[in-house]
């Protein structure tokens, strides 16, 4: 009865993974948002949600190398439940090799039979037998084709890489985009040091932030030190756009895209919760999220607003803030460790937010004094999107004057790719967009 009982939960865990990708396949949806709802509509265990997200995100993001090794395997389109179903069985034997194929093959038969029947079974049954015993060479393909399957990056997507940093970091930056990535947090200075939170082994010291600790157990949500508002989970590059615009408590600052509010505490909290920010975004439901997160973290010096934010010179007069933060909005290249569904976007979504970014940073220049400093950052790493897109700027308003950029490379120090640029607004009547 134990065996039976340990068997249904593992073939539970494939049903809801398969689920979750199905699901993702047909909406477009988010994977940590799916699986979040999945995990709070189940009662599973630690390991089962290890699992089912080591499924979801391990398909996602060997996706276009799954395809490249089942292709040969199959003729015609196939649906997109024998698809996805197939790819996750791939998924299993190239990457999780404590699963013997026999396992591999008797689930996928059996959630195929459970589905769709008899005939999808035996369909399943064969492919799968087919694919696990022949694998498909990479020998013929050139080099960066070879990257974009291996590392199952759009091809586009590889080549935008070489062009801009060379083959070398290309390869690296795809290989770190398939790594799991670190449980970081930033301590919120205004309830505790970074010391007394090293008291718990649970947590390390980060490398790259004075602010960041690695978390080695479960979700860190679930943690006393996130519920008590301790901490807040931040990536740790993430964490240097606040410590780069440097404000003191005696400023007034704009934070233009605040959801979901880490970079807006972060600047609050090395305000020590004097002056006052305005921080704006899009949505309404975001920006009840940033007020959620202020709360908890102790935050009161925040005054939150939905409006678009590449509007906001007709809610100001120019000139009004000290320091202006615009994390803008962008094709998120950087984070494809967190969100690998990123990677099968449209390229041509990148067009319109390179706009986006423009009316955006033509808003900062009109509201930011004279004198005042202006942080520009993202979570690309494309060029487009940050050097050349602040190259245009300075071009655009010569009294703007760069301090100092970063580029941070995902392989660097095994965080999310981020750029980050802080300007400053020399004495000038030019205020017209």
């Amino acid at each position: 009865m134990i065996l039976i009982h340990i068997h249904r939960y593992k073939v539970m865990d494939r049903q809801i993974a398969l689920d979750i990708l199905l699901k993702y396949k047909q909406e477009k949806s988010y994977l940590n948002l799916t699986l979040n709802t999945y995990f709070e509509r189940f009662s599973l265990t630690r390991e089962s949600k290890n699992l089912i997200t080591q499924l979801v995100y391990g398909t996602v993001q060997n996706q276009i190398y799954l395809e490249y090794m089942l292709k040969p395997f199959i003729k015609g389109r196939v649906k997109t439940f024998e698809k996805m179903l197939l790819l996750m069985s791939l998924y299993q034997h190239y990457f999780l090799n404590h699963i013997p194929d026999y396992a591999i093959v008797n689930e996928a038969v059996r959630l195929a039979k459970k589905k769709k029947g008899i005939k999808t079974s035996q369909f399943i049954n064969a492919v799968l037998k087919n694919a696990l015993q022949n694998k498909v060479s990479l020998d013929d393909l050139d080099d960066l084709q070879r990257i974009s399957i291996e590392t199952s990056h759009p091809l586009w997507m590889v080549k935008m890489f070489d062009k801009q940093y060379g083959y070398e970091k290309t390869k690296m930056i795809c290989h770190a985009h398939n790594d799991i990535p670190y449980k970081s947090a930033r301590v919120n200075t205004l309830k505790c040091t970074r010391e007394d939170l090293l008291k718990n082994t649970s947590f390390q010291k980060g490398k790259l932030s004075g602010d960041c600790v690695y978390y080695t157990g479960g979700n860190i949500a679930h943690t006393d030190e996130f519920k008590k508002g301790f901490i807040t989970i931040q990536d740790e590059s993430s964490q240097l756009v606040a410590r780069l615009l440097h404000p003191t408590s005696q400023d007034y600052v704009l934070d233009m895209c605040c959801a979901p509010g880490s970079k807006t505490s972060h600047l609050a909290a090395m305000m020590e919760n004097q002056g006052r920010i305005v921080a704006y975004d899009l949505y309404e439901h975001k920006i009840q999220l940033v007020e959620k997160q202020m709360a908890r973290l102790g935050v009161d010096i925040v005054e939150t607003h939905a409006h678009d934010s590449t509007c906001l010179v007709d809610l100001y007069p120019a000139n009004t803030f000290d320091k202006i933060l615009l994390d803008a909005p962008c094709s998120g290249l950087g984070v494809l460790a967190r969100k690998p569904e990123i990677k099968y976007h449209d390229s041509h979504i990148m067009d319109e937010i390179i706009k986006i970014q423009e009316k955006l940073l033509e808003n900062a220049y009109v509201l930011l004094k004279n004198g005042g400093n202006m942080v520009y950052s993202t979570c690309t790493i494309n060029k487009k999107e940050n050097e050349k897109q602040i190259e245009a700027f300075m071009k655009r308003h010569s009294d703007m004057v760069m301090v100092q950029q970063q580029t941070i490379l995902p392989y660097e120090y095994h965080s999310d790719g981020f750029y980050m640029c802080l300007l400053k607004k020399e004495f000038s009547n030019e205020v017209d967009l």
